[in-house]
C-alpha cells in the first residue's frame, strides 16, 4: 500500500493535505484490517505475512503523520513517513515470495529487492532525503512488484482454472496487482505533471488502498478455508467395484449359511473314487 507527500513543500500542498480527510482517515485504519486479520488467523509467524502486515503498517505510520494523527517533531516526521513511503515496496515483495518457488522469479524478485535497497541508500546519500527523491524511489519500488506480482498472478489463475488449486492466491495476488499498478500510475502522473495531478492524485491513492486493502482482507480471511477445501478435492476418489467381482471378493465360508456350508463340504460323497484318496 502507498502514500505519498505531495508537493508538501508548495504553499497549495497545505491545502491538499487538509483536504479528503474523511477518506485519508478511512484508508489509514482499513490498512489495519489485513494486520489485525493476519495475527488473529495465526499468520505471524511466517514471514512472508508479516512482511505484508509491516507494509500496511507503513502505510499507517506514513498516513498518520502526514495528516497529524500523531504529534511529532515536524523533521522526525517528515523522516519517519518518507521512509514508511519508501519501504512499503521492498516489504510487498518479500510478500511476493510466498507465491512462487520458481527459482528463477525467487532470484528475480530477490535481486530486485536488493537493488531497490541499494539505489534508496545511494540516493539518499547523494541527493539528500527530500520530498522528489521520496517519489522517484516509490515510483522505482511500484515496478517490480507490478510486474512481479502480474506474473504470479497469471501462473495461479492459470493453476485455478486448470487444476483448481491457487484460487486464493490469485485473489489476494490481484489486489497487489491492482493497487500497485494503479499506484505505478499515479505517481508517474505526479512526477511528469505535480501541479496538474497533485489533487485528483491524493484522492485516488486513498480510494484505491481502501478497494485494495479490503479485498487483500477478504482473501487473507478465507485463506485457510479456501487452502482445506483444496486439500479435499486432492484426496483420490474411491474407486467403485463391479457388484460382481465385490461380491467375490467379500466371499467366505464364514458368512455362508450353515445349509450350503454343509452341501459344499459334503459334495464329495457322491464322489467315492476321490474319498478314497
Amino acid at each position: 500500500m502507498k502514500h505519498c507527500v505531495l508537493n508538501g513543500n508548495h504553499p497549495k500542498s497545505l491545502v491538499m493535505n487538509q483536504s479528503n480527510s474523511t477518506l485519508q482517515l478511512i484508508s489509514a485504519l482499513i490498512v489495519l484490517l489485513p494486520v489485525a486479520i493476519i495475527f488473529i488467523k495465526q499468520k505471524g509467524s511466517n514471514r512472508y505475512f508479516l512482511s505484508l502486515a509491516a507494509a500496511n503498517m507503513m502505510f499507517f505510520i506514513s498516513t498518520s503523520l502526514l495528516n497529524n494523527y500523531v504529534a511529532l517533531p515536524e523533521k522526525t516526521s517528515v523522516w519517519i513517513s518518507m521512509l514508511a513511503n519508501i519501504l512499503q515496496a521492498p516489504l510487498t515483495l518479500i510478500f511476493l515470495l510466498y507465491f512462487t518457488e520458481n527459482n528463477k522469479i525467487t532470484k528475480g524478485i530477490k535481486n530486485s529487492l536488493a537493488a531497490i535497497l541499494a539505489i534508496s541508500v545511494v540516493a539518499i546519500g547523494i541527493t539528500s532525503f527530500n520530498e522528489q527523491t521520496t517519489l522517484n524511489l516509490m515510483t522505482l519500488g511500484t515496478i517490480p512488484v507490478f510486474l512481479f506480482g502480474s506474473v504470479l498472478f497469471i501462473q495461479h489463475v492459470k493453476s485455478s482454472v486448470y487444476h483448481q488449486k491457487g484460487t486464493n492466491k490469485a485473489f489476494i495476488l490481484s489486489a497487489i496487482v491492482f493497487a500497485y499498478g494503479s499506484y505505478m500510475l499515479l505517481l508517474t502522473l505526479n512526477v511528469i505533471s505535480p501541479e496538474k495531478h497533485s489533487s485528483d492524485i491524493r484522492s485516488l491513492f486513498g480510494l484505491i488502498t481502501i478497494i485494495s486493502a479490503a479485498f487483500a482482507s477478504i482473501s487473507i480471511a478465507m485463506f485457510d478455508l479456501n487452502q482445506a477445501e483444496g486439500e479435499v478435492s486432492k484426496e483420490p476418489a474411491p474407486q467403485r467395484k463391479n457388484a460382481a467381482i465385490a461380491q467375490w471378493d467379500d466371499f467366505s465360508l464364514a458368512n455362508t449359511p450353515e445349509l450350503s456350508k454343509t452341501s459344499v463340504t459334503n459334495i464329495s460323497k457322491y464322489y467315492p473314487s476321490y474319498q478314497n484318496n
